[in-house]
């Protein structure tokens, strides 16, 4: 329960023994602000390569003031200040701490966000400036949280089959984040919140994580409502796959069982992970590292578990940003970038056929996202790659995950996001464009600068707060701002499209969906 309010000072008595906060101003009115909350043990040592044990209680008031360590990453890979207000300032493996804001006037019944953040499986945090929940709380008078959750190797390897293994855990950060979540969920009532309206919101590994957790046996008795932005809805790595990533990473880690693994300097263990990144690219793509099948936590690849019906009492939002990849553009060799456009495009189609393409069909599908690129400038082959890319690894397979949930009955409802950066229109809307939108962050670190963003983001980024507040109080995104969102049923496939003037349209992703489910073409007629 709230134990009282001094100066600035917050105390709340949790599950685990009190917490003291600070109370800080918003635009929108204060806010108790709790900072760095253990809710897992440090996993360390033998606890390395386990799923997480709970936290134990503590005596006293614990100090809640600051933000705990974000988890052990790369500084300098990849994905690193690719956008602003994401890069960690301090790691540990001791990272297992989650963060929560809740109006300073508020007592009970408000609606519960709690944020789980993306970086390609491979870094992320919670202390990360974009992801402050303060004015999301104060704004749409809500109980926000951000739960810390291991990334990389030590989150997401799959040591069974290695000496030493049988006794890991693969899958170690969805068990951190589910960890996370029932902590929120026992403690939610005692800074306002209604446990019952527990929603989880994310985006890019973020979102997957949210998605493979709805297979999870028994998540509906934690968690309410999902809220999915750009999730890699086809990322899950079979076994086999990952046992070759952790041969691989074995290998340059330069042991031999787990035990060895174990008395490595966390940084000599990120060093064998970013070495297995670059040697597992041409198998495994840029993300080796990310959830696996496992038989427990993940009894099948989330496309199956919600095809048969899985999570169908957690209500879901998902969608993504129109040109996703435009984030990561490729180049392509002028003289060869033809021949590479066309051996790219029929490799998606021989995955989704199961068969090899001839060259007519290959050059229709080209064709056809030539004919759409007329006139908008993004005609070049590295250009139609990208939105091939875009909608063979996001859009498409995120659309088939909504069928899923509308034909078994879930309550979903689908966005797709339009707003363009105004600073570099060449980017569009690109993977991650939306982050800002939903924590009112365009002050953070140049976000504004970075996008361009005008009265039109702001009031787009007002909107979308207020229809996910909306929606994890009653499962409804409509709003006064958005207006009436509808259901996404299959009939209709109703989808809210995110841009300057928000509106709603039926079925706008038609025509992607035809050249990847070959076995829906006839809807296109």
């Amino acid at each position: 329960m709230i134990q009282g309010m001094t100066g600035t000072a917050a105390v709340v008595e949790t599950t685990h023994g009190a917490v003291r906060g600070r109370v800080v101003d918003t635009p929108y009115g204060a806010v108790r602000q709790f900072l760095g909350i253990p809710f897992g043990k440090p996993p360390v040592g033998e606890r390395r390569f386990c799923a997480p044990e709970a936290a134990e209680r503590w005596d006293g008031v614990l100090d809640a003031g600051a933000f705990g360590p974000d988890p052990i990453q790369g500084v300098d890979g990849p994905y690193t200040g690719v956008i602003p207000g994401t890069s960690a300032d301090s790691v540990s493996e001791d990272c297992l701490t989650l963060n929560l804001w809740a109006p300073a006037g508020a007592d009970a019944g408000m609606p519960v966000l709690v944020w789980i953040y993306g970086g390609a499986f491979l870094t992320g945090g919670g202390s990360f400036p974009l992801y402050g929940g303060a004015r999301l709380a104060a704004e749409q008078q809500a109980v926000v949280a951000s739960v810390n959750y291991r990334v990389g190797a030590l989150g997401f390897t799959d040591l069974r089959r290695v000496p030493g293994g049988e006794f890991t855990t693969p899958n170690c950060g969805l068990h951190d984040i589910r960890l996370g979540l029932e902590w929120v969920a026992a403690n939610a009532a005692r800074f306002g919140g209604d446990p019952a309206t527990l929603t989880a919101f994310g985006e890019s590994a973020g979102a997957g994580s949210i998605l493979h957790l709805l297979g999870s046996p028994g998540i509906s008795s934690v968690l309410r409502r999902a809220i999915m932005q750009s999730p890699g809805a086809d990322m899950t790595q079979s076994p086999g796959m990952a046992g070759d990533v952790a041969r691989v990473f074995m290998e340059n880690a330069g042991v031999g069982d787990v035990a060895g693994l174990r008395q490595m300097a966390p940084e000599a263990v990120v060093s064998a992970q970013s070495k297995t990144v670059m040697a597992m690219f041409a198998l495994a793509g840029p993300m080796p590292f990310h959830p696996v099948v496992d038989g427990s936590l993940i009894p099948v690849a989330p496309v199956e578990s919600l095809r048969a019906g899985a999570a169908t009492d957690v209500d879901a939002v998902i969608g993504a940003t129109a040109h996703e990849l435009r984030l990561f553009m490729q180049d392509l060799p002028a003289h060869h970038s033809e021949p590479i456009l066309h051996r790219t495009v029929g490799d998606h189609i021989a995955r989704r056929t199961g068969a090899p393409p001839s060259a007519s069909d290959t050059a229709a599908v080209v064709g056809e996202y030539r004919q759409a690129a007329e006139g908008t400038g993004w005609d070049s082959d590295a250009d139609i790659l990208t939105a091939v890319n875009t909608d063979v690894s996001m859009r498409e397979p995120i659309q088939r995950i909504a069928d899923f949930r509308a034909e078994s009955g879930a309550r979903t409802y689908m966005y797709d996001f339009w707003w363009r950066s105004q600073a570099d229109p060449d980017k569009g809307a690109f993977h991650a464009i939306d982050l800002p939108f939903v924590f009112d962050g365009f002050h953070v670190d140049g976000w504004r600068e970075f996008i361009g963003a005008d009265d039109g983001a702001e009031a787009l980024g007002r909107g979308m707060r207020a229809a996910w507040a909306a929606f994890a109080r009653s499962g409804d995104p409509s709003t006064a701002e958005l207006g009436a969102w509808p259901r996404y049923e299959p009939d209709q496939r109703m989808t809210m499209i995110l841009g300057s003037r928000p509106t709603v349209a039926r079925d706008p992703l038609q025509r992607e969906r035809s050249l990847w489910r070959p076995a829906d073409r006839g809807d296109a007629q």
